[in-house]
């Protein structure tokens, strides 16, 4: 891995991830006129099992009310992505001002990390279908 300056529109990129992040929290007062209009889970009403990705929305409902344990017991990965979505709103436009570098693989990922990866959304799933 290399590090290298940021491209004009990585920088770009950063500035607009910030923007949605702020978006996300300050439009949380609108989540509940939004909210009736969310369809239900097509897999989970078809199937009654939930998907690797059901309580997502209510994850970061819960998570914008302050309810952490709530936010993970709906589904501890997207809570997981929806802090480091945010965080990174946060880092990424003061990290691209500053004029930061950005790592570079020089190869795929290695193969453990993939498998890690993929435990995880299974592992995701298991507790999904174990708590909804």
């Amino acid at each position: 891995m290399r590090w290298t300056p940021l491209t004009v529109a990585e920088r770009q990129l950063a500035y607009i991830w910030g923007g949605l992040a702020l978006a996300l929290v300050a439009l949380k007062p609108l989540w509940p006129i939004i909210d009736p209009f969310v369809w239900p889970c097509l897999f989970h009403s078809i199937t009654g099992v939930p998907c690797p990705s059901c309580g997502a929305t209510r994850s970061v409902l819960a998570l914008l009310d302050g309810d952490l344990p709530g936010a993970v017991a709906f589904n501890p990965l997207v809570f997981a992505a929806t802090v480091g979505f945010v965080l990174g709103g946060v880092i990424a436009p003061l990290w691209a001002w500053r004029r930061g570098t950005a790592p570079r693989l020089d190869r795929p990922l290695p193969r453990w990390i993939r498998a890690a990866i993929v435990a995880a959304i299974l592992l995701n799933w298991v507790w999904l279908i174990i708590y909804l």
